[in-house]
């Protein structure tokens, strides 16, 4: 499983640093790491289970087109939404109470399946190197270690990001909150 979470602290009130993550459009625009085509709820009302929104957004010079699904919510503390990507991934964000502002956690998830590739079917000679070398199935199935290389390559690409993201919302939020006082 590709696991990668990370935390900042936000000097700004935790409602409105949960309110910044339950609008998905305005934090989406906040990320450095894509360019936001559209973002927006699906449904009606007030954020909550059940809430789909729809994401499409260039990452890596490719466009995204998905929907996440609010599968658990804790009003002004936590939002839990799963994708309909393939494979599909988790994103936990949370929000607690520090003094003097609101510590921001957010934890993503996915897990890897093992590759499994079809081999190619042959006669005679061809056919039987095939069966020498990969043996009778039909397929090729990664091995544990490969799948664990991979994802610890996902997880070292998408940490940072992860932080520059974060940072972007502290950054914004506790520019905000500067501007209004003054």
């Amino acid at each position: 499983m590709v696991c990668v979470e990370e935390s900042v602290d936000i000097r700004a009130e935790p409602e409105v640093v949960f309110s910044l993550i339950t609008d998905v459009a305005r934090k989406a625009r906040m990320n450095p790491n894509v360019r936001v085509l559209s973002v927006g709820q699906e449904t009606e009302g007030p954020v909550g289970i059940g809430t789909v929104f729809h994401y499409r957004l260039v990452i890596e010079g490719k466009i995204a087109d998905y929907r996440s699904t609010c599968v658990a919510f804790e009003p002004g503390r936590m939002m839990e939404t799963l994708s309909d990507t393939v494979p599909p991934f988790k994103v936990r964000v949370t929000v607690e109470p520090i003094p003097g502002g609101a510590r921001l956690t957010q934890v993503e998830s996915f897990t890897l399946s093992s590759a499994r590739v079809p081999l190619p079917r042959a006669k005679g000679w061809l056919g039987e190197v095939f069966r020498f070398i990969f043996g009778e199935g039909n397929t090729l199935t990664q091995s544990p270690e490969s799948v664990a290389a991979d994802e610890a390559q996902w997880e070292a690409r998408l940490k940072p990001r992860l932080a520059a993201w974060l940072n972007s919302i502290k950054t914004h939020l506790e520019t905000e909150r500067s501007s209004l006082k003054a």
